[in-house]
């Protein structure tokens, strides 16, 4: 079979294929918008059984498609903060134990404070960045000092 005789099948079996068509790339893709066209494309299918008109068909699947478009880009997660990998953070100037210091930040000294009260973070020392209060970050240290630990319950 050529293209012109492909060309003269109904106009609902070229949409159906070209929607399954659209279907199958965005398989591949993964982007919403292409299995938007693919939806718009089946639903123009089953209109052009009854609208003969290809301008009105046209209509329809343009009208569809950028309905569906921004229907399951609304779908798609937005990234969370939770996901994303702690920011690491230099000292500056000491983290006193239940004090502030100040940590070097993307490129700018910030406020800091450990978010263990009784820990003391040297100078020099990474930090990663778990929250922020107002101006002040709030860090814990990448690695912890050894201390020793005294068993209580004697």
């Amino acid at each position: 079979m050529n293209l012109p005789q492909f060309l003269d099948q109904p106009a609902h079996i070229l949409w159906l294929l070209g929607g399954l068509l659209g279907l199958g790339l965005s398989l591949f893709v993964g982007e919403p918008g292409i299995a938007a066209l693919g939806f718009a494309a089946i639903l123009t299918a089953i209109v052009a059984l009854s609208v003969p008109e290809l301008a009105m068909q046209l209509l329809i699947w343009g009208i569809l498609a950028v309905a569906l478009a921004l229907i399951m880009q609304g779908l798609v997660p937005l990234p969370t903060r939770e996901l994303a990998p702690p920011s690491e953070a230099d000292v500056s100037q000491t983290i006193p134990a239940g004090g502030e210091g100040e940590v070097s930040y993307e490129g700018s000294f910030w406020r800091a404070r450990s978010q263990v009260s009784d820990l003391e973070i040297a100078a020099g020392q990474r930090v990663y960045v778990v929250d922020r209060q107002g101006n002040t970050l709030i860090v814990l240290p990448a690695t912890f000092p050894e201390r020793n630990i005294v068993d209580r319950t004697v």
